[in-house]
């Protein structure tokens, strides 16, 4: 009867064992496995979307604020950023009429900050007729300046063009500021007087 004990003892010690020796080879040999699944898994939050014919808009009080439309554009998952090619847009005051109209190759769109940056060839447009035009035009907000870097020629209808390496603007495009190396010229009916302006 003892030594029936020890073998049954015996058996299920070697049982358990060679269980137990299984699951560690098959965690071993599914290691490369589980690591994919984590990888896949990780990629699903950080991924591109790309789309043509894309359209955004930001609503504030139910009232729309702003559009861009691009040409084709792409989505980051991992920086909220959304990159516009050929974007063009326009931005509405509190009576859902166009303020500002714009254009530019690049646009980037910031879903964190809600920064939008237009990059190559921007132009923006004002309902009075004023227009900028910059390497690079930022806008931080409804009631944030708008900043032009690089390249900047600021002109309003036929009564002055200034050029300058920045200048900065309030929202409507009533006040704005200059700076680095800066021409003005002013325009009268009868002549062009040309002021140039350090900063």
């Amino acid at each position: 009867m003892l030594n029936k004990k020890k073998i049954y003892i015996i058996l299920f010690s070697l049982i358990i064992l060679v269980c137990l020796s299984g699951f560690i080879w098959s965690f071993v040999v599914t290691k490369d496995i589980r690591n994919s699944q984590k990888t896949e898994k990780g990629a699903e939050k950080n991924q591109v979307v790309s789309v043509k014919n894309l359209v955004l808009t930001e609503t504030k009080e139910e009232e729309i604020y702003w559009e861009l439309y691009a040409a084709k554009g792409s989505y980051d998952s991992s920086t909220g950023a959304v990159i516009l090619d050929d974007a063009t847009g326009n931005f509405y005051n509190s009576d859902n009429e166009v303020v500002l109209s714009f254009e530019s190759d690049i646009g980037t769109y910031d879903e964190e900050t809600k920064k939008i940056t237009l990059r190559g060839n921007t132009f923006v447009v004002a309902h009075d007729g004023s227009s900028i035009r910059a390497d690079q035009i930022i806008f931080k907000g409804k009631d944030e300046d708008i900043v032009a870097k690089g390249n900047v020629v600021v002109s309003r209808n036929q009564d002055f063009v200034s050029y300058a390496d920045e200048a900065r603007f309030n929202s409507e495009l009533t006040f704005f500021e200059i700076k680095g190396k800066t021409q003005t010229n002013v325009y009268s009916d009868d002549e062009i007087k040309p002021q140039e302006l350090t900063n």
